[in-house]
């Protein structure tokens, strides 16, 4: 086989299949060989038919290096907002769809395709990785942006009808406005920052788009410093107020311009915080009220602020983890968490990397620049706080926070949750400093005194982990020339390293690159900011800015990685199940409301599956979809691998039955993972390949049994997928009532 073209060439298709015309015909003038325009399917046939043995490949490809000094790691990171913009999307996309199918697809109004189209062209290999030009990255924003609106209004209509199914039979048209906030990530969001007074109340719909029930923190800025907040039921829970700081209303007001066009009218001066507890596939309502009178309001947050000139160890976290700072380097120095008695040495840091100029390669040497798909760097600078650097320590009954100014651009709050056995740590990296004329490329370091032995773990494409050893590959004898860029991996999910007690577990808010470049370490790359292109076909630096009134500054990237240490073996369980929250956030939408009349005419919770029921731990929802024909696609997946887990990583049962509770099931089909033919019907056609040593390739992996038609009950092996097409026999209808657990049918 000869592949024919690459990126570019058919630009000039007519003047190719000219030529290759010619060749085809002398070749098979001269009888010798069949020449042939091929397809892959023709080609595997071709193969097939030779009856040989074929060797077995695990593992994956990574990293890749196409020459010397020359490895394609960069992209793993490259575009981080971008990167995350993806993610948002699709986890929104999947809340959405869930609630298009609640409501009932319908062929007219706003629907869930266009940020369908936009998301899948995102996945595009030079989309979402990063490497294309400027402007066809914003290309790919505005099509995001413009099926997020579309999809936003399905959203708002689906929860009011859900919310007055009370008050209404049959479909008719809801009159609750509901307003959602894309723009949180900026701490902006219109919708929360109203004025709560004369008897005014804001209501907050969360919807958890998850399948079991969920216990989480909702975090959105206010105007009103006196506030209380009631729950579904009505009764008032606890809640804190934080300040919202100078760093991120800078933020707020420069990138509130940049992409609006307009500078903020209010200015809310905290955040409020508040746990919430959400039904699978379903929603909670919170009121938010202004506090009369000395009764019980919102926790105003403790604020200390220490100079680096005092020397003294700190310790913040009211549940069971806690960390300790040290004021006078101004850095984290100790974890402990009592219920699991695990206690680590832990220090996080900053570095850069330069980006390489390849004008210094001499022959026979090829230039290669640091750029959007190859990262290479030249030496690592560690960044430390400047000597007035001051840590300021949050205090409050739900959320404690330590807030460190580390340098110019960089900016970082470390997050202790009461009820939470996680540490959380928000970063602001950028605008990275350009004006040496050198690129760079932004590292944390987060180290332990663990024996990790070179040994670390990445995931794949967020399902199963890989075994990674530092400077080796399984396939064959690795020669080190780029001792960082050479051992840098893609993480989607997470990271974890081990020792003979512990696992340290790190998992991220977006795709980016990261390894363990030193024992019991391990480093995340957050931002890049390159002044030279790498000769891979961008034909472009990658140098993203941010423009405002014509004056453009390097963009500045605001994201999230979270980490824990567990009792070796116990690690799998978080990474999971919190690895299912990260990727599918609480949506939130807000209401005003005038009185106390919301509870008496709305649903206050609902869940859209059996009351009684939700997806067992180790299994996840990832597609719920009401297709043009009325048919339903749903798919399950199994969250653990084989031996991950002592308790999870076991067979697990799904009834679907009881994830349609207000419909009869008429027919379940199973299908393929793509969902174009019956999956009977692909195995049949299925090869079956012989393999070295011997066997044949018809043994499998453990998989799930056939599904009984009567039970409906689909099993589930580790790591297995499944998907179905089912055909509903009837729809639902709504029935005068107030706020129930789920709309009943009549």
């Amino acid at each position: 086989m000869w592949t024919m073209g690459t990126d570019f060439k058919y630009q000039y298709a007519h003047t190719w299949f000219r030529q290759m015309d010619k060749l085809i015909h002398y070749v098979n003038k001269d009888g010798r060989v069949n020449a042939l325009y091929s397809t892959p399917s023709i080609y595997t046939d071709a193969k097939y038919a030779t009856n040989e043995s074929w060797p077995i490949k695990t593992g994956d490809f990574f990293p890749y290096a196409d020459r010397i000094n020359a490895y394609w790691t960069g992209y793993f990171t490259s575009r981080p907002a971008l990167k995350h913009y993806v993610r948002t999307m699709s986890g929104y996309y999947l809340a959405a769809r869930q609630l298009e199918f609640f409501k009932g697809r319908s062929t007219s109004g706003p629907n869930t395709d266009s940020l369908a189209d936009a998301l899948a062209i995102a996945q595009h290999h030079d989309a979402v990785t990063g490497t294309e030009k400027q402007h066809v990255a914003n290309d790919y924003a505005k099509r995001l942006s413009i099926g997020y609106m579309e999809s936003e209004q399905l959203v708002a209509t689906s929860l009011a009808h859900l919310v007055e199914s009370a008050s209404y039979t049959g479909s008719g048209n809801p009159t609750t406005k509901f307003q959602q906030c894309l723009l949180l990530n900026i701490s902006y969001c219109p919708a929360s920052e109203v004025t709560l007074s004369q008897g005014k109340k804001l209501i907050v719909v969360v919807y958890n788009s998850l399948g079991w029930k969920r216990d989480d923190t909702v975090r959105i800025p206010v105007i009103n410093e006196d506030v209380i907040v009631h729950d579904s039921e009505g009764k008032a829970i606890e809640s804190q107020l934080l300040p919202l700081d100078d760093v991120h209303l800078g933020l707020r007001n420069y990138y509130v311009k940049a992409y609006l066009g307009q500078t903020p009218t209010k200015t809310p001066k905290y955040w409020l915080v508040f746990t919430v507890s959400v039904p699978p596939l379903g929603f909670s309502t919170y009121t938010i009220s202004g506090a009369e009178g000395a009764g019980a309001s919102s926790t105003r947050s403790s604020v200390y602020t220490f100079q680096s000139r005092e020397k003294s160890t700190i310790e913040v976290g009211q549940g069971n983890v806690k960390l300790s700072f040290s004021t006078d380097q101004g850095k984290m120095t100790n974890y402990v968490n009592s219920r699991s008695l695990v206690e680590e040495s832990v220090q996080q840091s900053y570095s850069f990397y330069n980006g390489y100029n390849g004008s210094n390669d001499k022959a026979p040497l090829i230039p290669q620049n640091s750029g959007a798909y190859v990262f290479r760097p030249n030496g690592t600078f560690l960044i430390t706080p400047e000597e007035k650097a001051s840590l300021t320590v949050i205090r409050g009954p739900v959320i404690d926070e330590v807030h460190q100014q580390i340098n110019s651009w960089i900016h970082q709050i470390t997050r202790l949750h009461k009820e939470k056995e996680h540490v959380e740590v928000e970063f602001i990296v950028g605008p990275i400093p350009t004006d040496d004329g050198i690129g760079k490329e932004v590292v944390t370091q987060l180290d332990t005194a663990m024996a990790t032995n070179k040994t670390f773990y990445t995931d794949s494409n967020g399902r199963d982990f890989i075994k990674r050893i530092r400077d080796y590959r399984t396939d064959w004898d690795f020669k080190v020339n780029q001792p960082v860029a050479g051992n840098y991996y893609p993480i989607n999910l997470g990271i974890y390293m081990q020792d003979n007690r512990t696992e340290f577990s790190v998992l991220v808010d977006r795709s980016l690159g990261g390894s363990s470049t030193v024992d019991g370490q391990i480093e995340l790359m957050l931002h890049r900011r390159l002044l030279l292109d790498d000769s891979r076909g961008v034909a472009e630096a990658l140098n993203e800015t941010v423009c405002v009134s014509d004056e453009c500054t390097g963009l500045r990237v605001l994201g999230k990685f979270y980490f824990r240490i567990d009792p070796l073996g116990d690690g799998a369980k978080w990474r999971r199940s919190f690895g299912q929250e990260i990727y599918s956030p609480l949506l939130l939408a807000f209401a005003e409301q005038d009185g106390d009349n919301w509870k008496n005419s709305h649903a206050t919770t609902f869940s859209g599956i059996d009351s009684s029921y939700s997806l067992p731990d180790n299994v996840a929802l990832i597609t719920l979809q009401e297709l043009d024909d009325g048919k339903i696609l749903i798919r399950l997946a199994h969250l653990y691998e084989v031996g991950e887990d002592k308790d999870f990583s076991v067979m697990a049962n799904v009834e679907l039955k009881k994830l349609f509770p207000r419909k009869k099931i008429g027919k379940a089909t199973e299908m393929n993972l793509s969902a174009n033919q019956e999956r009977t019907e692909m195995e049949r056609k299925r090869l079956v390949w012989k393999k070295e040593g011997g066997s044949s390739g018809t043994e499998k992996g453990v998989r799930g049994g056939p599904v009984d038609p009567a039970k409906l009950v689909v099993e589930l092996a580790p790591m297995e997928i499944r998907t179905f097409l089912i055909d509903l026999e009837q729809k639902f209808f709504h029935r005068r009532h107030h706020h129930h657990d789920d709309v009943s049918d009549v």
